[in-house]
């Protein structure tokens, strides 16, 4: 992990930890729960079962500096839980091409690994190297090289990222997102209600525990 990285990550974890991290803001903000047929669509990327009891959904866009500090995060509630059948997470697109340049792209190398059953692999690489790759002229040489490492089909990946394969998905997501009222990234919801703030990784730990207690 770059210099920088860690230095996100360590805000992040700041933030997260003292003040309370505001995970999303925006005007459509409510208690009612969101449908699960709008945010967990047939194409989206789960790590359990979507009919699971508990389902954390993020919306998110691989280019951003903020999912990429929150990355560490997710990613000790999917180790605390993984072993847990009642407990789903989910991970939908937002790229925010207006400011930034290869969320896009980035968003469909996710999905072609995918499409070669590798998504979170390559989630996971994307966040973790994102200072590789976010101001590249030729993000998909760098994608390419992580396609190679997970040992999948990189001429097809290629092709599939190049073609926007898998754009369709990418659209449905984008049009869930703004119906949702979603502006920003990282936006997370827990059982269809969206997450406004967490005092720390504990207090997340402990509202899916009360989810899944209930």
């Amino acid at each position: 992990m770059s210099k920088e990285a860690k230095v996100m990550v360590l805000v992040f974890v700041l933030i997260f930890s003292g003040l309370g991290f505001l995970i999303v803001k925006n005007n459509k903000v409510g208690t009612q729960p969101i449908s699960k047929e709008i945010l967990v669509r047939p194409a989206s990327h789960s790590t359990g079962d979507p009919n699971a009891k508990v389902n954390l959904v993020e919306f998110g866009d691989f280019q951003c500096p903020a999912c990429a500090a929150a990355a560490p995060i997710i990613k000790e509630i999917l180790n605390t839980y993984k072993d847990n059948p009642n407990f789903n997470f989910v991970s939908r697109n937002f790229p925010l091409t207006s400011i930034h340049q290869n969320a896009l792209i980035s968003a469909q190398a996710a999905e072609a690994a995918g499409g070669q059953g590798k998504y979170w692999e390559m989630y996971d690489l994307l966040y973790e190297n994102q200072n590789e790759w976010a101001k590249s002229t030729d993000p998909l040489a760098i994608f390419a090289k992580y396609a190679t490492g997970l040992k999948i089909d990189v001429e097809r990946f290629k092709n599939e990222v190049q073609s926007g394969a898998y754009q369709n998905i990418i659209n449905q997501d984008l049009a869930d997102a703004r119906s949702l009222g979603i502006n920003s990234t990282p936006t997370f919801f827990l059982n269809g209600v969206k997450m406004l703030g967490v005092q720390n990784i504990e207090d997340l730990k402990a509202r899916i525990n009360q989810a899944l207690a209930e």
